[in-house]
């Protein structure tokens, strides 16, 4: 299962590198579509690619660094519902050995898309291989209320259960540790146009559940914030920021994470 998960996002940043060659751990947000018209579809990716050599001695040696990061959306709209589908995959290789692999993949229904009142369902699987995340499964459902749904500013807020498998790898004992937790999903956004080219989106979700057999409550916070710079009609320089805390890791590892990065966007 998690080397299919691998190899799912390696080729999703690899349709990526073609798409954009032809023609963002997670941000559901930027995926969702406001537009009233029904029944097409509508997508975006993007890339950001790092690959250069540093001088590492006076002997001339060298060290070489490569950082790929692709993340992308597809969604369907028909005249009730929202279809999303999003992946991301992020990599860093350095001094030969690979520092960073990441990837993911969530998909989300949003039934009575257009009502103030709706209803999500939602799954996601994810890996985090060098912090010692094998496997993250989840699947869950509940309800989305518009709080605000003006044409210069749009805020949500969304509340559910989902359950959640986890397999990590003690990295120190190296042994691996399984867990299967049900778990609360709460979570606030807000989509901003500051002008017609600039636009902020931000989503943050907090996620509790009981652990049984540790005895005690696992928590994590997290949260995505964007800046999106239209171009125009179909290319946006993107600067994202992602963090994650989690309360009580499972295992040893910091227990804040975040990420900064700059790219381009492809919207069709």
């Amino acid at each position: 299962m998690f080397f299919s998960l691998r190899t799912a996002c390696l080729l999703f940043a690899l349709f990526v590198c073609s798409v954009s060659a032809s023609a963002q751990i997670l941000n559901v947000e930027k995926a969702r579509v406001d537009k009233d018209s029904s029944h097409y579809f509508t997508g975006k990716v993007g890339l950001n690619l790092n690959l250069f050599n540093r001088a590492t001695s006076q002997e001339g040696k060298t060290d070489h660094f490569l950082g790929l990061n692709g993340n992308g959306n597809i969604g369907y709209v028909s005249e009730r519902n929202t279809y999303l589908l999003l992946a991301s995959y992020n990599y860093v290789r350095l001094k030969g050995e690979t520092q960073i692999e990441t990837g993911s993949v969530h998909a989300r229904v949003t039934f009575n898309r257009q009502d103030r009142l709706s209803y999500e369902a939602f799954s996601q699987a994810q890996y985090d291989y060098n912090r010692g995340l094998e496997l993250r499964l989840l699947a869950g459902a509940g309800i989305r209320y518009a709080v605000v749904r003006k044409e210069n500013i749009r805020f949500h807020v969304g509340t559910g259960l989902m359950y959640e498998h986890e397999r990590w790898r003690h990295l120190e004992e190296n042994r691996y540790i399984k867990k299967d937790i049900p778990k609360l999903s709460t979570y606030a956004s807000v989509r901003l146009p500051l002008t017609p080219y600039l636009e902020l989106s931000t989503i943050h979700y907090y996620q509790v559940g009981y652990d049984q057999p540790a005895r005690m409550d696992r928590h994590r916070f997290s949260g995505d914030i964007s800046i999106i710079t239209k171009i125009n009609s179909r290319f946006h320089l993107t600067t994202n920021f992602s963090h994650t805390y989690e309360g009580r890791p499972i295992v040893p590892i910091p227990n804040y994470l975040y990420s900064l990065t700059n790219g381009v966007q492809y919207s069709f």
